[in-house]
């Protein structure tokens, strides 16, 4: 998922018309989008979305939305959630094939390899948030066992002041905990959990690791950037180092083994 697909539609909204307290049942709306067969940057071509109310004050707004950015940022694409004060709530993605349903199928991609035939090393992200937060990463294989990760992203200084390098996290791929079969996967889910006032971002969430040797060894012209003044709410485009020798496996980006 680039966050290109369903730019600016895909999106749920729950304004409370009353107090939500822990006695009262969960507040819970779904929305999906399919991109059709054969899209691109989209793994399993349709993204199940849903947010789920705990706790919350009447007339307050919970909120997730995929959205284009403005043609100066590196990324295309954005998820972007926010959680009112005194409230609590879960935003998921779920990536699980074309069901027009947020029935989570654990066999809806087929047998996706998240190893990338043993390369892969690293989970990165690129996220911003106004508060110290975590995404958890939920990978299913077709037998119903999971592996997760929580990576843990911190406020970047200023979250409306910052530079392109300062929203990366890195996560130790083998740390990537549970009864999987990491070479065979069919969903894959992204959880954020908010008890506090939480505006969050998400950009990217890339597999990366070591080169494929049986790729050619000629050098492939990368995206270049520079840098620009910072503005008040918009990030400066900063370099953003880039692993030594490393390939990218994406959810977030295009590749060969999720497309």
């Amino acid at each position: 998922d680039d966050f290109t697909n369903g730019a600016n539609t895909h999106g749920i909204s729950i304004t409370l018309s009353a107090d939500l307290g822990v006695n009262d049942p969960d507040r819970t709306e779904t929305a999906m989008f399919d991109a059709g067969s054969g899209c691109t940057g989209l793994l399993g071509c349709e993204r199940d979305m849903s947010l789920t109310i705990f706790i919350g004050l009447q007339g307050r707004t919970f909120s997730s939305d995929i959205f284009t950015t403005p043609a100066t940022y590196y990324f295309d694409g954005e998820w972007a959630v926010s959680n009112p004060k005194n409230s609590e709530s879960e935003f998921i993605l779920q990536y699980d094939g074309r069901d027009n349903s947020f029935s989570l199928d654990t066999n809806g991609l087929g047998n996706v390899d998240l190893t990338d035939n043993g390369l892969v090393t690293r989970i990165r992200l690129s996220a911003v948030t106004d508060l110290d937060t975590a995404y958890n990463i939920i990978a299913y294989s077709p037998n119903g066992q999971s592996c997760t990760a929580s990576i843990d992203v911190l406020t970047a200084g200023n979250a409306y002041d910052y530079d392109y390098n300062d929203s990366f996290v890195f996560f130790n791929f083998d740390n990537l905990a549970g009864g999987c079969d990491k070479t065979n996967i069919g969903a894959v889910e992204v959880e954020l959990f908010s008890n506090d006032a939480l505006d969050a971002i998400l950009r990217q969430i890339a597999f990366v690791g070591n080169p494929d040797p049986s790729n050619s060894q000629t050098p492939t012209p990368s995206r270049t950037r520079s840098p620009a003044p910072t503005a008040s709410n918009t990030p400066s485009r900063t370099p953003t180092p880039t692993p030594s020798s490393s390939i990218e496996c994406s959810l977030i980006c295009n590749c060969p083994v999720f497309t």
